[in-house]
């Protein structure tokens, strides 16, 4: 309605502005459309005859359908309220909708939800999960014929997964027993609620909670939890609730929520150092060793540790009743990964032994010294908001993805919540890449080595993105925005 004191000429341009302002929520919208189709069809996957070849296939068509959906949400400049609601709406009901699409199927990509499955019945049966294999004759009474015959190494190790991950086996099958549709439903629910504490983080900091999407929207997410069920959600949910807590200046809380992380998935405790608070009265002229003194002792900084150290001894104590045999499982685990004798799966040491031969003792060595020096850096820089906080974090995780090159997709999830908050495109870019790593299902006898030519397609765009990301940052051109 035009007011009688109105130019008659400012109604069309009021009505410009208005369309402007929801031009990102309806195109947000095409792309929920478009990526809801795309996830439809993700249903029958596992019934096409080449169905890892099909899903790489779709996995990068809903991945660009993502970045273009990001690239809006970063990029858009209107600042109405209601557009901004709706917007946010859009995307938390879409991420959402998009893990429903999928819970109900039949998992193709992995089988480890089954073992997830058993761990939980063997416990409601009052037995010790790092007590037998599966295939032990203690636990033949348990065996059913459609959980059991697909659980992954039956004859191998006791369970290698930590006491908090055991605790989330036992509940969910208290909850519905032995039900894969249920734990693909709590797996999507851990999902849920990082995307909840990344925004209540987000607008503690002032910023956009669009930008959730980052972590909302991923494929990657989408598919290794609702699909396929990986534990990979609760330990990214607690490390979230760890970044809010420490928003919220609550050492206790962040210290407890980076353990639990960890007991759901030991590599997590990397980024503990991250989590400690910036000595007050810190000056930058004092040595490093005094400043290192400073942060660790100071009082925030002894209730993370205390707080960390407290979790993981109350986690593994229901468990405890074998003693040590609760960690018997971990030896082989990091043998049959690479991670130590060849030293096949560290891409990095396959490419300098293309021109040295560098024993793979040195080589841990060097990368053990890079990671400390990281997280002692980490723990002396001072950091003010939690965005400081969630760039250390992708600054460690970061480091130790290029250390370490995972073999599987899901275990480069864990740096997408903090990405919201210090996008990265080497990161976001790597993130999509790693579904080629599926490819290595049709290549036999290497695991756990990389072909020299995949490895190249995952980090040499990576490394060049981020090169490329920091001159623009130094260069302080717009250094929060997806470049």
């Amino acid at each position: 309605m035009i007011e009688l004191n109105e130019p008659a000429s400012s109604a069309p341009a009021r009505s410009r502005h208005n369309f402007s302002a929801f031009t990102t929520p309806l195109a947000l919208l095409a792309c929920a459309l478009l990526s809801a189709w795309l996830y439809y069809w993700a249903r029958d996957l596992h019934r096409f005859t080449q169905w890892v070849t099909a899903y790489i296939s779709l996995f990068i068509g809903q991945f660009a359908v993502y970045l273009i959906a990001c690239y809006m949400v970063f990029r858009r400049r209107d600042t109405s309220p209601r557009a901004g609601f709706i917007t946010l709406v859009i995307i938390v009901f879409s991420a959402a909708f998009f893990r429903a699409e999928l819970v109900a199927q039949r998992p193709y990509l992995s089988t480890d939800i089954y073992r997830y499955l058993w761990d939980g019945k063997v416990q409601a049966a009052g037995i010790n999960p790092y007590l037998y294999v599966p295939n032990a004759e203690e636990l033949k009474s348990l065996r059913d014929d459609k959980i059991f015959p697909l659980i992954n190494r039956a004859d191998y190790e006791p369970t290698p997964y930590p006491p908090a991950a055991q605790a989330i086996f036992f509940v969910v099958h208290k909850i519905s027993p032995m039900n894969v549709t249920a734990f693909k439903s709590a797996m999507s629910l851990f999902d849920l609620i990082t995307v909840l504490a990344v925004m209540l983080t987000l607008a503690r900091l002032g910023i956009d909670m669009a930008r959730v999407i980052l972590f909302a929207w991923h494929p990657l997410l989408i598919f290794e939890s609702a699909h396929t069920g990986h534990i990979e959600s609760p330990f990214i949910a607690f490390l979230a609730l760890a970044l809010m807590a420490w928003a919220y200046r609550r050492p206790a809380l962040a210290g407890a929520a980076v353990a639990l992380a960890a007991m759901v998935k030991l590599y997590p405790m990397l980024v503990l150092p991250v989590f400690f608070f910036s000595a007050e009265g810190e000056e930058k002229n004092s040595s490093f060793l005094l400043r290192l003194r400073r942060a660790i002792f100071s009082k925030p900084n002894l209730w993370v540790v205390a707080a960390f150290v407290a979790t993981v001894v109350v986690s593994y104590l229901p468990y405890f009743g074998i003693g040590m045999g609760v960690f018997h499982s971990l030896p082989g685990e990091v043998r049959e990964e690479g991670f130590i004798e060849s030293g096949e799966r560290y891409y990095l040491l396959s490419l300098v032994r293309a021109v040295a031969p560098v024993p793979t003792s040195v080589f841990l060595l060097l990368a053990a010294l890079a990671l400390l020096s990281a997280g002692l850096w980490l723990i002396v820089k001072v950091k003010r908001t939690a965005a400081d906080v969630a760039s250390g974090a992708v600054s460690l995780i970061g480091l130790y993805i290029l250390i370490t090159s995972p073999r599987y997709h899901w275990y480069y999830a864990w740096i997408l919540p903090f990405l919201c908050f210090a996008p990265r495109a080497g990161w976001i870019y790597l993130s999509g890449a790693a579904v080629l790593l599926y490819i290595l299902w049709y290549i036999p006898n290497v695991y756990p080595e990389m072909p020299l030519w995949l490895g190249a397609a995952l980090y040499v765009p990576t490394l060049s993105l981020l090169a490329w990301s920091w001159w623009k940052e130094r260069s302080a051109k717009e250094p929060d925005a997806i470049v």
